[in-house]
């Protein structure tokens, strides 16, 4: 049983034209529907996942997520189907480019506020709608904000959405591939292994903008255990270190969205739209960072030092007994 289609295969009504890419767990092809004469994307699992109950479980709520999203901004979801014993997805297909390659095409080697304000306040609604409908997206990310050629801006890509309105059960993500998220745009809580609020996503959404408009992420470690550690116990760099001129109001919106502590971030994305869209109602502030938070190398170092000073008292205490039993013996 395979997922691989050539061009000219027919699926369902829908005539595949060609592969448009591949991730960790899914295989996307451009198609031509039949029925209706338009071009659609056709979304398929990996070969290796196909048939495995959380691969099905993450197709279904996707389906029944893309039933309950009808936003502007948000990536059409047309159909749901099933071929060979496969679920398989039907969406918009989109003109453009993904944000992540407009940022590679940033000669300045950032984006400018105004664009970037542009480009985010519909992500920012159409997350609004989502929250309002309990959708949580999870994973904010360049590579799923995609730029029309109209100058439009789409979000994709739910398959790892949290649909906290299910009463469906919840299969975990342990039988797949990837993480259930990319790490560089997930929250301290959210790499801690938590499911996540709406304010997963407002941090998310901080750290795009973060990279937006200074050309780099909060945290760009290259070890895995060091970038894990640094994200879940230090605040992020103030963005004002990596770009002077940014406006001090909108500096304060994106450092407040990427708070290390939900509590001290935005509660609701529509917090955080109204400050980025009402930028001259911001008190401009300087978001200090809270102390490091006892991470697993900071608990290793306590540890090892209570370690050591319990041996070192024990030394001391057998020492001060030998002293008494010898002067008692005298």
């Amino acid at each position: 049983m395979y997922a691989y289609y050539q061009p000219g295969k027919q699926v369902d009504h829908y005539k595949i034209l060609r592969l448009l890419g591949q991730g960790v767990s899914s295989r996307v092809y451009l198609a031509h529907d039949l029925q209706s004469q338009q071009e659609v994307v056709l979304k398929f699992p990996l070969d290796d996942l196909i048939g495995g109950a959380a691969i099905f479980e993450r197709y279904t709520r996707e389906g029944e997520i893309g039933k309950l999203l009808d936003h502007p901004t948000i990536q059409h979801h047309l159909n749901q189907g099933e071929s060979r014993q496969q679920e398989y997805l039907v969406l918009e297909y989109l003109h453009g480019c993904t944000l992540r390659q407009v940022l590679y095409k940033q000669t300045s080697g950032h984006m400018d506020s105004k664009e970037a304000i542009r480009l985010m306040l519909p992500i920012c609604e159409a997350l609004v709608s989502a929250h309002a409908h309990g959708i949580i997206h999870r994973d904010i990310k360049p590579e799923n904000l995609f730029v029309l050629d109209t100058g439009e801006v789409k979000l994709m890509d739910f398959g790892i959405a949290l649909l906290k309105t299910t009463s469906r059960r919840r299969f975990t993500f342990q039988m797949l591939p990837s993480p259930i998220g990319t790490p560089t745009y997930m929250s301290p809580e959210r790499l801690r292994g938590e499911e996540g609020d709406e304010r997963a996503d407002v941090y998310a959404i901080g750290v795009v903008l973060y990279e937006l408009l200074c050309g780099r992420v909060p945290f760009e470690e290259q070890d895995s255990f060091a970038f894990i550690n640094k994200h879940m116990s230090d605040d992020p760099p103030s963005i004002l270190q990596w770009n002077p001129d940014l406006s001090p109001t909108l500096a304060t919106v994106v450092m407040r969205a990427i708070r290390r502590e939900p509590e001290k971030r935005y509660a609701t994305m529509q917090d955080l739209l109204h400050d980025l869209s009402h930028l001259d109602e911001v008190t401009p502030r300087d978001y200090l960072p809270d102390p490091p938070k006892l991470g697993g190398r900071y608990r290793y170092i306590i540890r090892i030092g209570f370690v050591i000073l319990s041996v070192c008292l024990l030394i001391i205490a057998f020492g001060l007994l030998a002293q008494f039993l010898h002067q008692t013996a005298r």
